[in-house]
Formats: structure tokens, C-alpha cells, sequence
């Protein structure tokens, strides 16, 4: 899963990645227009501590999610050249997006637009990802009606109807997200990767005088929370780069003080699945316990093709047992004394936090 961070210059969005990542990457600038930086991140499962207590493996393996701190995004819709040349294809290939919003000041740092002011800065990005789409959109649909005009395709007439329908959302300034498509159609705009159709994460970034006012600031947010396409959180990434410096003593003492209870990181990659719909389903065994991730929904069959082809190929049945009764029996031996161990088949839709043991014969 590949998530991409954006935000208009001097937001903090490397900041959060080098947070993220624990990298190092200069804040402030990049060397290059379009450069990209890439970093993964394990995804924070205390499942994993717990069932290795259990297992005793010789290793622990945690999901991983690679973030993308993407340079480009200006706010500026005027120029079509500059969208066309500017934002780097990488992020096309996210997931979803990270939107880093300044909603903090700092009279050294001063705001490219000379005032912090999130709402306008969040439209300010969401119109340019909307433009860009509809810059290759109509750029794919001339080309398209010139193949027609040569050779008609019935391939290229449904290509043509959906581009048409993507246009007449974005030509009111509306993402493409909201826009209900069927499954062929789906298909048929997979390969243009329009920015305006992924889910949004979008990040307000506050200064460390603003920590008291979070939970205030969160609901101010909430009507993008309530979005089915989009997730909101608030952190200061500030405060979050000097807590990951730190000692785990200093750690403490120091987020007692701001009165933080948690890393960002945790709640960043929450809302991250939950928006994406995702899920995680564990293994474990002396060799290993390994979180998988899945999109909700997945059925048993499906999950196994996760680990390996061969398991979905040669599936025959998943004995599966909840994390929470697996924990409370202590171990496989006992869950099954107590009847919480069950077989599965191939359309078993599998849960967060399933310990799935697949038989499968190749």
C-alpha cells in the first residue's frame, strides 16, 4: 500500500514523513522539481508483541505501508503546462492521499499565501488535483476521438462515454470521488490514475501552543470526517519530530507535559486503513508471527493468495481462531479444547485480528 503526502510549500509535510519514516530529509526544499521521497513504515500492531508471547517465534513481521512526500502542489490551477510538468507521476500510484495542512504560525516560516488559513489551503490543493485530471482527461479524450474517427472500437466508444462523464464532474469543480461509477467503468478509468478519485487523508499540522485546542480544532473538521472518501487528523508534527529524538524516559515526561497520549504515527495509519477499508489478519508460529494486510470483505480463499499464489491455488480449508479468544485460552491447544477454533472455506469472509492457519495442497 502506497500512500502519497502533499501540501502546499512550507505546510510541514517533510516533517511529517521524516516523523513517519524516521528519515532525515531537509524540510524547507527540494533539490529537484517533481523529486519524490520514498520511506516504509511498519505498521503499529501490539497484537504482534502479545501472540509472540504465545508462539515464541523466531521473528515478527508487521504490515508495512511505503509513504511518498511528494513536491509540486502549488494551489495554482492557471497554468495547464505547469500541472502537466510539475506533479510528479509517482504519486498516481498511491493509494490515497496525505494532505499536509498548515494550521500553524511561526513568523519565521511565513505562509506563501501571507495568512494560515487551512479551509482555503485544503480547496487550494483539492482544485489543483481536480485540474490536473481535467487537463489528461481531455488530453486522453482527443485522442481517443482521433482513433474513432479511424477505426471505431467498441473498447474506445465506452472509454470516450466514461471520459465524458469524468469531465462533466470536473468541469464543475467537483473530485472525481464522489462520482458513483459502475464496475466497467471503474475498469475502463483505471489506467488514467486521476488524483481527484483517491481518498483523501487530510492532516492538519498545529503548532505545539495549539495541543490543548486539539480535540476542538477535530470537530471544527468533522464535516470531512464524515465523508465516506475522506479522513481527518490533527497533529503537530513539531512536537511529534522532537518526541521521536527523545529517550523513552524524556519521551514521557515530555508528552505528560503536552499532555499527548499517543505517537501520530498510530493515529495516522488508523485512519489510513480506515479509510482505504483495510484490515489486518495474523499468522503465527515459531518461526513467525506476521500481520497481513487485506481489504475488508476479502474472503478466506483470497486472503491466502496474499502469502502466496500456491496457498489460494491448492486452498483446502482455514482454521481460524479470533486474536481475543486465542489470547484469553493462551494457546492453540486450548482454544480448541474450548471449541474457538473452527475450519473455514473459500468464502469465509475473513475479520481484523483473525490467527489463520491455511491447509492448502499443491
Amino acid at each position: 500500500m502506497i500512500i502519497g503526502i502533499i501540501g502546499l510549500p512550507q505546510s510541514g509535510k517533510t516533517t511529517l514523513f521524516n516523523v513517519l519514516c524516521g528519515t532525515h530529509q531537509e524540510t524547507g526544499g527540494y533539490t529537484a522539481k517533481g523529486e519524490v521521497h520514498h520511506g516504509v513504515v511498519k505498521v503499529p500492531d501490539a497484537r504482534l508483541g502479545v501472540l509472540a508471547e504465545i508462539y515464541k517465534p523466531k521473528k515478527i513481521t508487521h504490515a508495512e505501508i511505503e509513504w511518498m512526500d511528494v513536491a509540486g502542489f502549488t494551489g495554482d490551477t492557471s497554468d495547464r503546462a505547469r500541472v502537466d510538468t510539475e506533479i510528479p507521476n509517482a504519486i498516481r500510484e498511491a493509494f490515497a492521499i496525505a494532505h499536509v495542512v498548515r494550521a500553524f504560525d511561526d513568523p519565521k516560516l511565513p505562509h506563501p499565501a501571507g495568512s494560515v488559513d487551512p479551509e482555503r489551503d485544503i480547496k487550494a490543493v483539492e482544485d489543483e488535483l481536480i485540474f490536473s485530471d481535467l487537463v489528461g482527461a481531455e488530453k486522453r479524450l482527443e485522442k481517443v476521438e482521433r482513433h474513432l474517427k479511424v477505426s471505431p472500437d467498441d473498447t474506445l466508444r465506452r472509454e470516450k462515454a466514461v471520459l465524458e462523464k469524468c469531465l462533466e464532474q470536473l468541469n464543475t469543480e467537483k473530485p472525481l470521488r464522489e462520482v458513483e461509477f459502475t464496475p466497467d467503468e471503474q475498469k475502463a478509468i483505471k489506467g488514467f490514475q486521476f488524483l481527484s478519485i483517491k481518498p483523501v487523508l487530510i492532516i492538519l499540522n498545529i503548532g505545539e501552543n495549539r495541543l490543548p485546542d486539539r480535540a476542538a480544532i477535530q470537530k471544527q473538521f468533522a464535516p470531512y470526517d464524515e465523508k465516506q472518501w475522506c479522513a481527518v487528523e490533527v497533529i503537530s508534527a513539531k512536537v511529534q519530530s522532537e518526541l521521536a529524538e527523545l529517550d523513552p524516559d524524556d519521551r514521557k515526561v515530555f508528552m505528560d507535559d503536552l499532555g499527548i497520549t499517543g505517537f501520530a504515527l498510530d493515529r495516522i495509519v488508523g485512519k489510513s486503513y480506515e479509510l482505504l477499508g483495510l484490515i489486518s489478519y495474523l499468522t503465527g508460529g515459531d518461526k513467525e508471527v506476521h500481520a497481513w494486510t487485506i481489504n475488508r470483505g476479502t474472503t478466506a480463499v483470497k486472503a491466502a493468495g496474499v502469502i502466496h499464489k500456491d496457498f489460494e491455488k491448492g486452498f483446502i480449508k482455514a482454521e481460524i481462531v479470533a486474536y481475543d479468544k486465542l489470547v484469553e485460552a493462551g494457546s492453540e491447544a486450548e482454544a480448541k479444547k474450548h471449541g474457538w477454533m473452527r475450519l473455514e472455506g473459500k468464502e469465509y469472509i475473513v475479520k481484523d485480528g483473525d490467527v489463520i492457519f491455511f491447509r492448502f495442497n499443491v
